[in-house]
């Protein structure tokens, strides 16, 4: 279901960009915050304000994911997006009433994600 959800909001935020550039504005990876949140309210989902290390950290991950567009995403909070049955999430750059650049957690980086809220070290190897 969220897979559905993170298509449709990554699609309307694919032509987004287009639509500004054809009109010679800055282009903009943002829509109105009411739209995703709306849709993931209606899937009875969670809307969890990240804390600034979490927004930090996650800057970093999108900033070398293959996966997003080059440079870092907009705004200056995230927040998360959960639905039940996913074991994943979605992370959306908040930019005012913005809500920009989507970019999806798998649960790997969400236990990683509240190490870091958490201010949890954890060194998983033997040393050099």
């Amino acid at each position: 279901m969220l897979n559905k959800l993170c298509i449709a909001i990554v699609g309307a935020l694919t032509v987004l960009p287009q639509t500004a550039f054809a009109a010679e504005n800055i282009p903009s990876l943002c829509i109105d915050i009411s739209v995703p949140k709306g849709a993931i309210a209606a899937r009875n989902g969670k809307w969890i304000e990240l804390t600034a290390e979490q927004w930090q950290f996650l800057r970093g991950i999108y900033a070398m994911n293959p996966g997003t567009p080059a440079g870092l995403p907009y705004g200056d909070k995230a927040v998360l997006a959960e639905v039940e049955g996913n074991t994943g999430g979605l992370v959306f750059f908040i930019d005012g009433d913005k809500a920009c650049t989507p970019m999806p957690v798998p649960h790997e980086l969400l236990a990683m994600m509240q190490d870091v809220a958490t201010a949890t070290i954890m060194h998983e190897t033997g040393g050099l």
